[in-house]
């Protein structure tokens, strides 16, 4: 165990950004609310800097569409494309996700949900995904509060990694509603079952805005969300930066 645990930190600090899926500290954080008849199209993109060259300029983009069926059940699907560090862009997954409203807006301390996802991968030799997330919100003042609490699990065919685990954290401040000053925090644990020390695990924080600006292209509320920042890593194997950019277009029928 111990000669497995050497290998695999040596070969994590050698080639952090050789896996697309764990090459990046910035990942969607998710609000436990789902707002029926509500047609959304998505775009979600991160790019890393660092000085190491195989974790510089590796880059995400995810495409989606989803609606939410009922009051308490959003489905969404996402096309998805990547670039490692020292590769070319290639389309990576396929994932149908669908989000589960627990508790409505303000009923108990702590408003709830989950969500549950099923990634495809269009390599044969590499194993699809299972993910699901425990999603938390919570008002205070005009500050507001997200929590994601991740578990992810390689499934199928081809080799497949012991479930892994990772925490999201949002805070922002309610200025206007075109724009929210914040933070966010992310902290990938990586294999729960050989998690390593915090230096072997991918941990970042760092500045974010978020805002919600109404479009009134038809006579609907139509409106654009977006989230723009900057996760710096404060952990080795993290990189030392990632920027981040996601937009939200919403159609209300």
């Amino acid at each position: 165990m111990n000669r497995f645990f050497n290998f695999r930190r040596a070969a994590l600090l050698a080639a952090v950004c050789s896996t697309v899926s764990h090459a990046y500290a910035a990942d969607k954080i998710y609000a436990p609310y789902v707002t029926k008849g509500e047609l959304e199209l998505e775009y979600f993109g991160s790019v890393s800097n660092d000085n190491n060259d195989s974790k510089d300029n590796a880059q995400k983009h995810q495409f989606a569409v989803g609606y939410g069926v009922t009051d308490y059940w959003f489905t969404e699907v996402y096309g998805k494309f990547s670039k490692p560090s020292q590769d070319n862009f290639q389309f990576s997954d396929v994932e149908w996700e669908n989000i589960f409203q627990f508790t409505d807006r303000g009923e108990y301390w702590v408003d709830a949900g989950a969500s549950l996802a099923y990634e495809w991968t269009p390599e044969s030799d590499e194993a699809d995904k299972m993910e699901a997330r425990l999603l938390l919100a919570k008002e205070i003042g005009r500050t507001s509060h997200l929590l994601n609490a991740k578990a992810e699990k390689e499934v199928g065919g081809g080799p497949r990694a012991s479930l892994e685990g990772k925490l999201l954290w949002s805070s922002r401040y309610r200025h206007t509603q075109t724009f929210e000053p914040g933070f966010e925090i992310s902290s990938d644990f990586g294999e729960l079952k050989h998690t390593g020390s915090f230096n072997e695990q991918k941990h970042a924080i760092g500045p974010a805005a978020y805002g919600k600006i109404p479009l009134n292209l038809t006579d609907k509320a139509d409106s654009l969300k977006y989230r723009v920042g900057y996760l710096v890593g404060v952990s080795d194997a993290a990189p030392d930066g990632d920027a981040l950019l996601h937009l939200e277009y919403e159609l209300h029928f």
